[in-house]
């Protein structure tokens, strides 16, 4: 590790409830870094399966770890942030997986060698046999993208603590819309400098809660709208279809890989 890297920490959370059969790859993804300054919390729900047996596995590579009733993943990933003393702060929920074992040398390094408050990257989502079903390849930061449907990967998505110290947490009463609410409001509605890593950050699974029952993509729309006016500015017209259709090219690029 070169000595600018020395004691730039990053806190990586995971939240989980009933995830045995997912869990293990996720945490193999954080403890398998070659970057030596992470912070790894686990917040699990309370799991009535075996998932606590495997944290407890890899206990000496995690820093903190809590299981306790909760209000549903938003709050969980809220406790995480209030445990967190790191730099810079990301998530990698249970069933994802970092992209390779060399992305949080890469974001310590982004954050190092740029005056930045947050950065994202790309991801893949893939399938039970790790094939690429869908990339999202994002573009350089421009808040105007927000208006004609883009978000970043959520979990792409790494942030400085006091940043996240000064806007606050997630919302929970927005169902699945909090994360695309957190986003805006950091990245549209602050003035935070923003940059792009050109990296893939990681492979989320099919079948996970961000991209199961494809129906409620729809309905989640009309809460999308909400978390602009949340924020105080109604959203473009033309923003929700130019949202729907951005995914089309996503799917394409995951036939070529």
């Amino acid at each position: 590790m070169s000595d600018k890297k020395k004691g730039f920490k990053i806190s990586v959370i995971t939240i989980c409830f009933n995830n045995e059969q997912e869990i293990r790859d996720t945490i193999e993804s954080v403890v398998d870094q070659a970057y030596d300054e992470i912070e790894y919390i686990v917040v699990d729900g309370n799991s009535m399966d075996n998932t606590m047996a495997i944290i407890r596995e890899y206990s000496e590579h995690i820093n903190t770890i809590i299981s306790e009733p909760d209000e549903g993943m938003y709050d969980a990933i809220n406790k995480g942030f209030r445990l967190a003393t790191g730099d810079v702060v990301g998530l990698i929920h249970a069933g994802d997986r970092l992209f390779d074992d060399q992305v949080i040398s890469r974001i310590a390094e982004h954050f190092i060698s740029n005056d930045i408050d947050a950065m994202y990257g790309h991801s893949i989502l893939v399938n039970k046999e790790d094939e690429p079903v869908r990339v999202n390849k994002s573009p350089e930061f421009r808040k105007s993208l927000f208006k004609v449907g883009w978000m970043p990967s959520h979990q792409s998505v790494y942030i400085k603590k006091e940043v996240i110290e000064r806007l606050g947490n997630y919302r929970t009463d927005l169902g699945g819309s909090a994360d695309y609410e957190f986003v805006l409001r950091y990245f549209y509605f602050n003035d935070l400098k923003v940059k792009r890593l050109d990296a893939y950050i990681l492979r989320f699974a099919m079948g996970g809660r961000s991209t199961s029952n494809y129906h409620k993509i729809f309905k989640s729309q009309a809460i999308q709208k909400k978390c602009w006016k949340l924020n105080g500015e109604a959203p473009p017209f033309y923003m929700i279809p130019l949202k729907l259709l951005r995914k089309i090219p996503q799917f394409y690029k995951a036939l070529k890989m």
